[in-house]
């Protein structure tokens, strides 16, 4: 998505932007969906523009127990500080983007890349009462049952068990 500087200093509020997956560039993210919206305001502050909205997008996720494929519509917060300031671009608490002057626009499809992937969970699952894979057989427990048998765990103790007192 490129943003024109003279767009950026009209100030816009709720701005919707239309983008399609295929021009964010590649971060390993799969979407189900290949349309991304984003809604963004601008407003000009005194060491550049402060951007910030929403960022919709259905990435597809592999279940951890399951293995199938699951997308999920998320709606993402973006705020950006786009600044020329050095000084400020240096600052790793805050979301601020160089922008130099001498620039008429800025891509943000990096960015906007970049946050769809932090937002992929660390253990996706396609919903809580997933049964996942037989370890056995590797059939899928939600949509067939198997007929193995859960193996019996073993344990030191297990000895004992044939352990027979005189």
């Amino acid at each position: 998505m490129k943003l024109l500087r003279s767009e950026l200093a009209s100030e816009f509020n709720k701005k919707l932007f239309d983008m399609s997956a295929g021009e964010l560039p590649d971060r390993g993210t799969v979407f189900s969906d290949d349309h991304i919206a984003c809604e963004l305001s601008v407003q000009a502050v005194q060491f550049g523009f402060q951007l910030s909205g929403e960022i919709k997008a259905t990435p597809e996720y592999g279940c951890v127990r399951c293995l199938c494929d699951n997308p999920i519509d998320l709606t993402l917060p973006i705020k950006l500080w786009l600044t020329a300031k050095e000084e400020i671009t240096g600052d790793v608490n805050q979301n601020v983007v160089h922008f130099p002057e001498n620039k008429d626009h800025i891509e943000l499809n990096g960015t906007i890349a970049d946050i769809i992937r932090l937002a992929e969970p660390m253990n996706p699952i396609c919903n809580k009462n997933c049964k996942g894979l037989c370890p056995k057989c590797g059939t899928n427990l939600n949509q067939k049952s198997c007929d193995c048998k859960p193996d019996e765990p073993e344990s030191p103790w297990d000895v004992l068990k044939k352990f027979k007192p005189q």
